[in-house]
């Protein structure tokens, strides 16, 4: 079973290769229509095994004592990731289709926003299309004459750098816009709080330009023992003080308690215990 989910070259084995491919899409088919067959209540009883064995592996290989940095099960690492990695690739299949069959739909029945989900199904089947086109046929000519020589590789970087290169610089165009207005919201002094955020963000700002360095630039730099007391109040210095000093601890205890929180859901998550609209619908 190790050897079978070792990677193979498809030049030197091109055999072995697909029959690899032929017999993971067995198994994923297989699986799938035991689930669809077996009894409606035991399914989410089957799906929460499963997700608790392969949580577990991981957490035993953590914890059992180690000699030498590893243990029993630390030589099965690579073995369960390729297998996750494997999962993981038919996750993104099925999401795909998924996706796919939700927004052709909108297209037939021309829900409202079918235009929309057009652009996303064209999209989606012209980068497909030309992106294996571009993997393994990049030369091939698709039109020639007239001065023009356009190749399956220039319409794949037409529609990447091009289309979606720009449309990413455009939509984080947008995102400045909305932090310039979100951010005139949040500096509003409205209380003590709001006026401490505005002034150590008034502070960090001047401190980061030369015109803020240029109004504090009289105070001596503090090369010496006499004059280092007066350099701390250096726009500059102030600044480099509040990153440090006030803004990384913040940000180091909002990443602790982001942590724990990740913690309680990934054992919600592999213990079968989280509840909402998703994992309360009938499997």
């Amino acid at each position: 079973m190790k050897k079978f989910f070792q990677p193979i070259n498809v030049h030197e084995h091109p055999g072995a290769f697909f029959a690899h491919i032929a017999l993971g899409l067995a198994v994923m088919f297989g699986v799938l229509a035991v689930l669809h067959v077996a009894p409606k209540q035991y399914r989410k009883s089957i799906i929460a095994v499963f997700t608790f064995l392969g949580g577990l592996y991981y957490v035993a290989e953590f914890f059992l004592p180690a000699k030498g940095g590893s243990n029993r099960l630390t030589q099965y690492n690579d073995l369960v990731a390729n297998i996750f990695t494997v999962v993981g690739a038919y996750a993104i299949g099925l999401g795909v289709i998924s996706l796919l069959q939700m927004h052709i739909r909108k297209v037939v029945r021309t829900s409202p926003g079918w235009g929309n989900s057009a652009a996303l199904v064209i999209s989606f089947f012209a980068m497909t299309t030309f992106g294996l086109l571009n993997a393994y046929a990049p030369k091939k000519v698709l039109l020639h004459g007239s001065g023009m020589h356009v190749t399956n590789s220039d319409v794949f970087n037409f529609l990447f750098a091009g289309g979606i290169g720009n449309f990413g610089s455009a939509i984080f165009s947008m995102i400045a816009f909305f932090i310039a207005s979100a951010a005139y919201r949040a500096f509003r002094i409205r209380s003590l709080e709001s006026s401490l955020l505005m002034t150590a963000a008034l502070i960090i700002m001047l401190g980061s330009v030369g015109f803020g360095t240029v109004l504090t630039n009289w105070l001596p730099l503090g090369d010496n023992p006499k004059t280092e007391f007066w350099a701390n109040f250096r726009i500059e210095n102030i600044a480099q003080w509040l990153l440090l000093q006030v803004n990384t601890p913040a940000q180091r205890g909002i990443l602790f308690g982001i942590t724990l929180g990740e913690l309680a859901m990934a054992l919600r998550l592999w213990l079968s215990l989280e509840r909402g609209s998703y994992f309360d619908k009938e499997v």
